[in-house]
Formats: C-alpha cells, structure tokens, sequence
C-alpha cells in the first residue's frame, strides 16, 4: 500500500492544480490508481468572497488558509476549533455555488469530521446544500434509466433524530429498486440520509456515496471516473439543490402597498403530530435556535424560532396533521431551508404541501 507520504505528495500536485478541468484529470488518475484514497466532496453556497474566508474563518473561532492557484480554483486548508487538526483540499468557485474537496491522507473518517465541523462554524457565510430524500432518489433513477448501465446498490442509511443511523445493506445481485427504499422508509417512520453505490456503463465505473446534506465520498472509479461521477452525478446534484434553495427564497414578510404579504409554508404529516412529538420538536429546535414557546402543544403548538447565525426568524404552528411556517420580514433562504431538513429529521414522512 502506498505510504502516507506518497499520498501527501501526490494531494501536494492536485492542491496545486491551476483550473478545474486540470483538477479532474489528476482526480481521474489518483483514484483510478490501485490504492485510492476517498475524497470528501460538499458544493456549498457561499454570502462571501473566497478572498475573505481567512478572516472570517478566525471571527469564527477556526482558521482558514487560502492560496489562488488559478482562475477560480484555490488550495485550502480548514483549520479546526479542536486541537487546531487541520484537513486539506480544494475550493472551487462557480460563482453562486463553491466545491470544496476534502483530501485523505490517514483517516477519512477523520478528514470527514473535521470539514463538517469547519463548515457548521462557518455558517451563515458558507452555508451547506441539501436535498430532499426524494431528489436523491431521483438522480438514482436517472443513472438506473442511462441505456446499457448498471447500478450496483451497496447499502443505504437511514436515521431518526433520536438514534443512532441505520445502515441497510442492499441484497446482493438485486438490481436498484426505489420501490424498496422507500418501502422501508415508510416502514420504518426513518429519514433516507445516504446511499452507496457502484455505478458502471461500458468500461467507465466508479464508486460513491452520496448523502442528501451535501456530503460526497468519492471512492474509486475507472478511466475518467470523477469527471464521469461529476458530470453524472454532482452536476445532478447541484442543479436539483439550487433549485431547492431558491423554492425558499424571498418568502420574507413584506409590506406591499400598506399590505402585509405572508408567505406561509405548510408542511402535512403522513402520521398524526401527537403533543408528544411535538414537545420533542420544541426541545430539539431549541438546542440550536433561540425559541420562544407561546403555546405548548396542547393541541396545538406555537413557536417563535429565531436563527443564532444570520438572525432568521419564523413562527412555527404545530396542528394534529400538519405544521405551518410563517416568516418574519428577516427570513434567509439559506436558514429556512436549514430549518425545514430540521424539522424533517423529526417528522421523517412529512411533505411540503403545495397550495
């Protein structure tokens, strides 16, 4: 196996890749070569310059050291609150959306964590994208219906707020089925997380694990493999994210024409909302908002929940069948989606109902 200094040595190279299609083709060979080291892959939506990341990163309680290497493509190392461990990749700035990728020299698991933890500080200037469990199903369907492919399930992971994530492991030989997945999510009252898959079409393959909070790992793959999973795959992913960041987009309350203008987001439950769960709702956005209980769930509830980052404010309405968002006239889109996929690890079957 390759020793922890040939790898340092190679990510030395890829760090200093001066433009994206430069940086593919080296991926292309790292993990196409006989020992690959996964890669940790989130596209994030940023409210700054790249340029600024350093200073902030520090306001932030972490640290954060940039060079340009190129046309829109930067070497990064995230510096960690603990310990001040660092983790070392790649940003890359398409304007509206950044890349970041996450290098593994020793541990993933590791490197994983650190970005994580890096990032959760970082908001609201860097904020994660996210998915319903439905668009990653979708994009699943989408490379299961490419003409002379296969899709090779590994397992996938589901969780509810209050226990450890499940993995299930997918039955050898048995071809992708949604029908199964979300059988099983139904069954289980759980949240689909993340699903592990091997994708092949002719000679071209690769491995991966994708993850509805914008977390990629990248494992392995064939010729031309991350610029396959990135033109099959994250694209995808990307495009179907951006699309649910700016369904919450300019919701704020507004006063129009001496009008108040409210745009409320209903959210239905498959299953009854008991004052049970909704007691854990209360408990469980209070750990990471400031809330404001006004009534407590019998039998109905009344939250007002304000964002600790960028300072967001909605009320919350919780009824036997249904829960009602309402904005304040400071509502960001980055915070509501953050608190819609709140509420949704809790309620795992619940949907946004369309008016």
């Amino acid at each position: 196996m390759k020793s922890s200094e040939q790898v340092r040595r190679a990510w030395a190279t890829i760090m200093s890749m001066s433009s994206f299609a430069q940086l593919c083709f080296n991926l292309d060979s790292t993990h196409s070569s006989r020992y690959p080291r996964p890669l940790h892959v989130f596209p994030v939506f940023p409210k700054v310059d790249v340029e600024q990341i350093p200073k902030l990163a520090k306001q932030a309680g972490v640290g954060a050291i940039i060079k340009k290497n190129g046309e829109n493509i930067y070497s990064l190392q995230m510096i960690s609150a603990y310990k001040r461990r660092r983790a070392f990749g790649n940003l890359v700035d398409f304007g509206n959306y950044w890349i970041i990728l996450i290098r593994t020299i020793e541990s993933p698991t590791v490197a994983g964590n650190i970005a994580k933890r890096w990032l959760k500080r970082m908001y609201p200037v860097i904020t994660r994208s996210y998915l319903k469990p439905n668009d990653l199903l979708n994009i699943l369907d989408k490379l299961s219906q490419i003409e002379k492919s296969v899709l090779k399930m590994r397992g996938y992971i589901l969780r509810a707020h209050d226990k450890p994530e499940t993995l299930k492991k997918w039955p050898r030989g048995l071809p992708y089925s949604r029908t199964i997945v979300e059988k099983t999510i139904l069954n289980e009252n759980k949240r689909l997380e993340a699903m592990n898959f091997l994708f092949r079409i002719n000679d071209v393959f690769f491995r991966t694990r994708i993850e509805t909070n914008g977390h990629f790992v990248f494992y392995e793959g064939g010729e031309q493999c991350f610029s396959n999973f990135y033109r099959l795959v994250l694209s995808k992913y990307i495009e179907l994210s951006l699309s649910h960041k700016n369904y919450f987009s300019n919701r704020e309350r507004r006063v129009v024409d001496g009008e108040v203008e409210i745009s409320q987001l209903t959210l239905k439950s498959k299953e009854k909302i008991t004052k049970e769960s909704m007691q854990s709702l209360t408990a469980y956005l209070s750990s990471n908002y400031s809330v404001a209980i006004l009534h407590s769930g019998n039998p109905w509830l009344f939250l007002t929940v304000i964002d600790r980052g960028d300072g967001s404010s909605f009320d919350i309405y919780g009824y036997p069948n249904e829960l009602q968002i309402v904005p304040f006239n400071k509502a960001s889109a980055e915070s509501y989606v953050k608190l819609f996929h709140s509420i949704g690890e809790l309620f795992p079957l619940i949907e946004i109902k369309e008016p």
